[in-house]
């Protein structure tokens, strides 16, 4: 029988949509304790001008403990369904553009021992009314019969 893509991976939404005009997202960390990957997927909507900087933390737990900056140096960026490859800066990018999309992917690997949560950060966009969501994907799941455990707890 053929195993249904909703086993193989864990989709969570980390920042539901919102305006986010003057505050910091309250965002979920994500354990990898179960899986190999997580793709993070930022939407954007309305965009007022402002800028958000984006970055990367790992952490020891869900809570966020011993949490510290997690380097990347590549995000993939779009609209519509095509997306292009990005460098970084100083392990940061903007969020800037209005319905657009921005990628980062984390190997579990990519985390110092023994880290093995992660989150993405956002700054707040200042007082521009800038909309946008974050949902993570996570995949290579070492428990792929039925439905995944869950990767917001430790």
């Amino acid at each position: 029988m053929e195993q249904m893509l909703t086993h193989k991976t864990k989709l969570v939404v980390v920042s539901a949509p919102a305006n986010y005009a003057g505050v910091v997202a309250t965002i979920k960390w994500i354990s990898l304790k179960t899986g190999e990957r997580v793709r993070f997927v930022i939407y954007t909507g309305a965009w007022a001008a402002g800028t958000a900087a984006v970055t990367l933390k790992q952490a020891v737990n869900v809570a966020g403990s011993s949490s510290a900056a997690l380097a990347f140096a590549e995000y993939y960026t779009g609209t519509g369904d095509t997306l292009t490859k990005a460098t970084a800066t100083s392990n940061t990018f903007n969020l800037a553009v209005a319905n657009s999309k921005y990628v980062i992917e984390v190997k579990a690997a990519d985390l110092t021992s023994p880290k093995d949560c992660v989150s993405i950060a956002i700054a707040s966009p200042g007082a521009n009314a800038d909309y946008y969501s974050v949902v993570a994907e996570v995949y290579g799941l070492r428990y792929e019969n039925g439905v995944p455990p869950t990767t917001i707890t430790d």
